[in-house]
Formats: structure tokens, C-alpha cells, sequence
């Protein structure tokens, strides 16, 4: 598609005083790389890359306005203090020398503050009330019980939010996004179960949006009403601890306009303690998941004489401000139909942005079917949360490793390198060196790319891992390498086309149990199963990690009758925290039998013979599905050393693990050779 295709998100937009050079935001996401509060060089890498890449509007990362009673994680960052400016100088004008606009987003985590930081430091976190946060596998996050602010401290805190919006100014920042969204403090006022004040603040929804709103006055009037003033904001809570009705959330939106807020970025946020098959992980998450909450927004109408918007269509459209929209709406297909039909005005790309931060420049140019796609793989946030580490990528393996710094040095030598192996490390090497120019050729035994990911992207929920496939099969004429499939490279294909290095990205080799009657005609490895190999309608399942649960879930959904034999007490534990936990509540439901602390020591024609803490037990079995760890296949590295002078082994090949550990040795191997 040419340029004029996307003429609505390419073209310039203003929000306030702010003028745009197209309606692509990076939305505020965490990279979790502060010093003590200070902004460090891997967070003014990472946004370098997105501001060179095209981006229009940079909201950089939640930025604590009290630490440390305010802090979200161990390595914030904040601006609570006139000491941060330098670093957020340093930001700003990195960012703007790439012709990008940015705001800071400025927050309190309140009740959702790092308990390992307040801890350690003797002291509970601080809310609205004394309400514990709830458990949300959404996040995967809970809390403790806090103490409530009294009045005093919040009149404080609005104002300490006021002075870190004119710190933000004196670092050169063009606007400032409130964080009103997610477990965050302006978001627990919001909420009526979070806020059970009686007092100014609380009681009902006008009252519960006051520190909103006197934090938007506030700044208006330290910084100027020309300063633009964004709010991210839920305009649902919902689940089974949510406190903001679609209703309330419209009028949460009318107040935050009339006190003076130049845009909304829309979201929801649910607070469900259990998932049910309705539940989705992020790896089936539809794309332009928050547009229909940004036309419900738009939809919203406000008549003479009424103080709440309503959905009846009295009078002249309520919100009138700019909103700001997605939800995996990195498709310019997508984002543009969005923008020409006034559902949004702007439209963030966050995971979209992650992965490819080049792809506003992608787009513009034609050549964003290239970029790579978001996997919905959650480690983005999971390392975050559950591990306090950096912000990483599955797919983009620069993040939280080298500094962020994605910076790719030309080959010295340019050499003639053999890939072996068509898989995400094989194409990453082979993307990697292409780039650095060298003569890349990738070899794979298969008559398709894809390796592991083939029987991966089969169980339920993996359309956007499945995205991940094509996304390979078109860098070979992106990159400017070549592709041979079908040609299973042996030692004397090495010797004949003398390659100046191998690359070798050669998989697995399916794992082999020690248990009797392992070799019978019924016992498969998951991939088959996955690739279609028969099953009967009783399926034992020989481990239940990451591939034996999917396997489970996919074959319970074609009626089967599924048991898991886990020799652990815990199942998926290498899984992200979020999607375990959906996953596990499905095949639960599903009706899975699930046997922990449990081993297999026999496998019979129909049946196989197991041992826990019960004793033995004769489970009827049809199937068997071998899903323990594969072993690495290294077989063909080991034969070469002698005959090629540098040799890489990447991927599985080295050491089994995800997406993300092969896409980054991969991604090492062609930096390097």
C-alpha cells in the first residue's frame, strides 16, 4: 500500500497546543531501568529507537511522583525532585532530535506499591481506604491491607503531581499524561470499592473524581493552560472487585474534560479472581481490542440541563477532546479504518512498538508487512511484575540486554554464512547477518519455515504466535538472504560448500523415557499429536509443563477425556503468570485430570501404570502423549568444528527454552559472526 493509503494516521494532529506529525503514540510502558530514580542510558535507547523510527508521540514510562511510598517497581524512575531533571533533559532532547513530540506520565501505584521496597523500609502502602488490592490474574499482582491518606496528604499529593508536571516542562517535555488506569493510585479514587471515603473524596462519583480533576487544575494552573494535560484513565472497571460502571466511567471522562484535560487515553481494567473459558490469553487476544470502549466514549451524549453524558442520544456529543485508542492496533489497515470513522483521534501502538519500533517509519514507506508482529507471549510485563527485571521482547532481542542499545555495526569481513535450520534462531541469525552484509543462506530440512512454532501455533489461543510464521518467511526478501527447504545439511554438505561460518539452529530431539513400554505404537510425542497424529478418546499426558498443558487444553476441546501426570507440584511453572493461570482454570474446566507429584512407571496397551501419594494407580489410556522437555540437537555442530573455522549453535540446538531465548541467540550469532 502506498502512503496516501494511510493518509488519516499519517497526517498531523494536535492535541491541546500540541502539534503532531502523524497519530501514532507509543503508550506509557515500563522499561524498568531506573537508578534510584534517575533516568539511565538502556531507557534513553529505548526511546531513541522509537522516536527514529517514526513515532509521532512518545509517552515515556509511569514516573513516580512520591517515592518511595509511590513506586511500582524497583528500578523507577521519578520526578520528585529537581536533581531528575538533567537525566529527563537528556530524554527530551534525544527525543525531539528526531522530530517526535513526548510526554511524561506521572504516577503513585497507591495500594499496588512495591511491598518488597515498602517492606524493607517498615511501612504499609497508602490508599484512598484501607482496602486491600484484590488478586487480578490479569496482572497477576495482590496486595495487603494499606493505610487510608488523610485529607491533608492528598491536598499534598495533588500538589506534588503539580510540581512534577513543572519539572517535566523544565525538561523539555511538550505535555504530560496523568496515570488514571490499571492498579495505579488516581485510578483507585476512581473506583468505588478502592475508595469508601465520606469526605470530599469519596461517597459518590463526582466526589471520587475530584483528585483527578484538582490534579489536572492544579498543573493547568503551575504550567500554564497552554501546557497540555492527558489523562490515561479506566473507563471500566469491571470484574468481580471493579469499581467503575461503563456509566460512571463516561462521567469520570465529562469531569476530567471539564476540569481542563486536553486528551483521554481510554482503557478498561478488570479485577477477576478466577478465568473461565470466556477468558482469553494474550496470545488470542483479538486485534483493536479498546476501539469499541473509545466509540462508546465518543458515542456518549450530554443534554442542556443534565450533569451526566448519557447513551440515549440527548443533546451534543459529551466528550469532545481528543481520545486515544488501540489494543493490539498495530495493523494500519486497522488504525486508519479507526481514525476515518471518528472512533479515535490518535491511536497507541504499545506491544506493536515494542516489537518494531521502526514500524511508524514502516508504514509510512510501504514496507510494514515486513515488521515483526507482537506474539502475546506477556513476558513484556511478566518480567516486570512478577520478577522486577527490565522491559524484554520475545521477538525484539535488543530489549533489556546490550543497554537497549539496537545499534547494528557492518560486517569487517563479509563472509558466505550457512544457517542450518529454518526456525525463529535461524531466521533471526540469518536476519542479523543479512543486515551486517553478509552472503546468508538458511537450509532447512523441512519443506516450510518455522521449526518448533509449527505444531506450537496449534493448541487454542495462538493466533498471534501464528503471526510470528509469515513474519519469517518474508525476511528472506526483505533481508536479502537466501532460502533452501527440503535439504537436510549433513557433514559432507558442510565439506563441499565450505562456508566461511555455520550457524546451526538444528532443534531438538524428542525426549526418551525410561519407563517400560515406552516404544509401544500409541505413545507420541506432543508435536504429533499436534500435527495430527490419532488420538483415542482416553489420552494420558506425560507431563504438564507449557507444551503438556496446550496439548491437554487442545485435546479436551476435541472431546477427549485427558489426564496430566505431573511428577512436580506445580504445572506450567515456566509459563507467564497470566496465561498460566487462565490456562489452568480451562482444563480445569474442561473437566482435565490432573495428577501432581505423580510419575509413570508402565505403559500398557490400554492403559498406563502410575505412582503418587496415594500409591499406584491404573489410569485407561488409548494415547499416551509424551510432553517432558526435549533434548537439545547439537549433533551436526559437534561433526563441523574441524571443517569451518567459526561455528554457532543457537536456538533449542543449544539449549531448550522459548521464543524469546531463540530469537536472541539467534540474534547474537549474526552480531557476532
Amino acid at each position: 500500500m502506498s502512503q496516501t493509503e494511510f493518509s488519516k494516521l499519517l497526517s498531523p494532529g494536535k492535541i491541546g497546543t500540541m502539534e503532531l506529525k502523524n497519530r501514532i503514540v507509543l503508550p506509557p510502558m515500563g522499561t524498568d531501568a531506573g537508578a534510584e530514580g534517575f533516568v539511565t542510558e538502556p531507557i534513553i535507547n529505548r526511546y531513541a529507537a522509537n522516536a527514529k523510527g517514526g513515532t509521532g508521540l512518545l509517552i515515556t514510562e509511569v514516573t513516580c511522583v512520591d517515592p518511595p511510598l509511590g513506586i511500582n517497581t524497583v528500578h523507577y524512575i521519578a520526578l520528585s525532585d529537581d536533581k531528575y531533571i538533567p537525566g529527563f533533559q537528556k530524554l527530551t532532547d534525544t527525543i525531539h532530535k528526531y522530530g517526535a513530540k513526548c510526554a511524561i506520565q506521572l504516577s503513585h501505584a497507591g495500594r499496588g506499591a512495591n511491598l518488597s521496597v515498602l517492606h524493607a523500609l517498615g511501612q504499609p502502602a497508602a490508599a484512598p481506604s484501607e482496602v486491600a488490592m484484590p488478586y487480578s490474574f490479569v496482572t497477576g499482582l495482590t496486595g495487603e491491607t494499606p493505610r487510608a491518606f488523610t485529607h491533608d496528604e492528598i491536598v499534598a499529593l495533588e500538589d506534588k503531581y503539580a510540581d512534577a508536571a513543572v519539572r517535566a516542562k523544565k525538561a523539555g517535555y511538550d505535555a504530560v499524561e496523568i496515570h488514571g488506569a490499571g492498579y495505579y493510585l488516581v485510578a483507585q479514587f476512581f473506583s468505588s470499592t478502592a475508595n469508601q471515603r465520606t469526605d470530599e473524596y469519596g461517597g459518590n462519583a463526582y466526589n471520587r473524581a475530584r483528585f483527578a480533576c484538582n490534579i489536572i487544575r492544579k498543573i493547568k494552573k503551575r504550567c500554564g493552560k497552554d501546557f497540555p494535560v492527558m489523562i490515561k484513565m479506566n473507563v471500566i472497571d469491571g470484574g468481580r472487585n471493579g469499581g467503575v460502571t461503563p456509566i460512571d466511567g463516561l462521567y469520570n471522562c465529562y469531569l476530567v474534560q471539564q476540569a481542563g484535560a486536553d486528551a483521554i487515553e481510554v482503557i478498561a481494567c478488570n479485577w477477576s479472581d478466577v478465568a473461565t473459558l470466556e477468558d482469553i490469553p494474550a496470545g488470542g487476544q483479538p486485534k483493536g481490542m479498546a476501539l469499541p470502549l473509545a466509540g462508546m466514549v465518543r458515542k456518549a451524549m450530554i443534554a442542556e440541563g443534565e450533569e451526566r453524558p448519557n447513551m440515549e442520544g440527548r443533546g451534543l456529543p459529551a466528550i469532545t477532546i481528543p481520545l486515544i485508542a488501540g489494543g493490539r492496533t498495530y495493523d494500519p489497515v486497522m488504525a486508519e479504518g479507526a481514525l476515518t470513522s471518528g472512533i479515535a483521534d490518535f491511536i497507541h501502538m504499545g506491544r506493536g512498538m515494542i516489537t518494531e519500533p521502526e514500524r511508524p517509519n514502516m508504514i509510512a514507506g510501504g514496507t510494514y508487512p515486513y515488521a515483526r508482529p507482537c506474539i502475546g507471549c506477556q513476558k513484556c510485563m511478566d518480567n516486570q511484575l512478577m520478577n522486577d527485571g527490565e522491559l524484554i521482547c520475545s521477538v525484539n532481542a535488543v530489549l533489556g540486554h546490550d543497554n537497549n542499545d539496537d545499534s547494528l555495526p557492518p560486517a569487517e569481513t563479509k563472509k558466505t554464512v550457512m544457517v542450518v535450520g529454518g526456525g525463529p534462531a535461524g531466521i533471526e541469525a540469518a536476519r542479523v547477518a543479512a543486515m551486517r552484509g553478509h552472503d546468508v543462506t538458511v537450509y532447512e530440512a523441512e519443506d516450510r519455515l518455522g521449526g518448533q512454532l509449527i505444531p506450537a501455533v496449534v493448541p487454542p489461543y495462538k493466533e498471534n504466535l501464528a503471526d510470528y510464521i509469515p513474519y519469517m518467511e518474508k525476511q528472506s526478501e526483505y533481508r536479502g538472504f537466501h532460502v533452501v527447504t527440503g535439504k537436510k545439511i549433513t557433514r559432507e554438505d558442510v565439506e563441499a560448500l565450505k562456508p566461511d561460518a555455520v550457524i546451526a539452529a538444528t532443534g531438538v530431539i524428542p525426549a526418551s523415557l525410561p519407563i517400560s513400554g515406552f516404544e509401544k505404537a500409541h505413545v507420541y510425542n506432543a508435536k504429533e499429536i499436534l500435527l495430527g497424529a490419532p488420538a483415542a478418546d482416553d489420552v494420558v499426558i506425560i507431563g504438564g509443563g507449557t507444551v503438556g498443558c496446550e496439548t491437554a487444553e487442545y485435546l479436551l476441546k476435541a472431546g477427549k477425556h485427558v489426564t496430566v501426570v505431573e511428577m512436580t507440584d506445580h504445572l506450567m511453572t515456566n509459563m507467564v503468570e497470566t496465561t498460566r493461570f487462565v490456562l489452568k482454570s480451562h482444563i480445569k474446566e474442561l473437566g482435565c485430570a490432573i495428577l501432581l507429584k505423580t510419575k509413570c512407571k508402565e505403559i500398557r496397551n490400554q492403559e498406563v501404570v502410575v505412582e503418587g501419594p496415594a500409591g499406584e494407580k491404573i489410569i485407561p489410556a488409548g494415547t499416551v502423549v509424551i510432553a517432558t522437555k526435549d533434548r537439545p540437537n547439537h549433533q551436526l555442530a559437534d561433526e563441523i568444528r574441524d571443517l569451518c573455522a567459526e561455528v554457532y549453535v543457537v536456538g533449542d540446538a543449544s539449549e531448550v527454552g522459548s521464543v524469546m531465548e531463540a530469537v536472541r541467540t539467534g540474534y547474537v550469532a549474526g552480531k557476532q559472526v
